[in-house]
């Protein structure tokens, strides 16, 4: 899952903003280099519904803010073993659209409200 932004002021203001605002809404910052314009989260736990989903995100601000998302969630293995074997987590590649739009939408809709606009191609 990726999602390109455009800014306008210094990208060492446009990450600290972004650290704040990730921070503030219970994403952990794992690594940040503010000298490069990147950082990357520890994985947020999203508990709704059936099963668990987890997110992470790194960004990285160059000539456009590049925010990509990393997720897992609980899936079903095995119906046969231990109990403990019986679920297991699973990273994937690509949520399903539904889990997308309450996991990683949220994070796009962050960075909206910050006024970066969303890049709807690759310029």
């Amino acid at each position: 899952m990726v999602a390109h932004f455009s800014y306008d002021i210094p990208k060492t203001q446009v990450i600290e903003v972004i650290k704040s605002t990730l921070e503030e809404n219970g994403f952990k910052i794992k690594e940040y280099a503010p000298e490069d314009a990147f950082l990357f989260t520890d994985f947020k736990l999203y508990e709704w519904g059936t099963g668990r989903r987890l997110l992470a995100v790194v960004v990285k601000v160059n000539d456009k803010i590049t925010l990509t998302g990393m997720g897992k969630m609980d899936v079903p293995v095995s119906d046969i073993g231990k109990p403990e074997e019986l679920m297991k987590i699973k990273s994937v590649d690509k949520l399903p659209y539904g889990i997308q739009k309450k996991t990683f939408f949220e994070v796009i809709k962050l960075f909206n409200d910050l006024g970066y606009e969303t890049l709807n191609h690759w310029p």
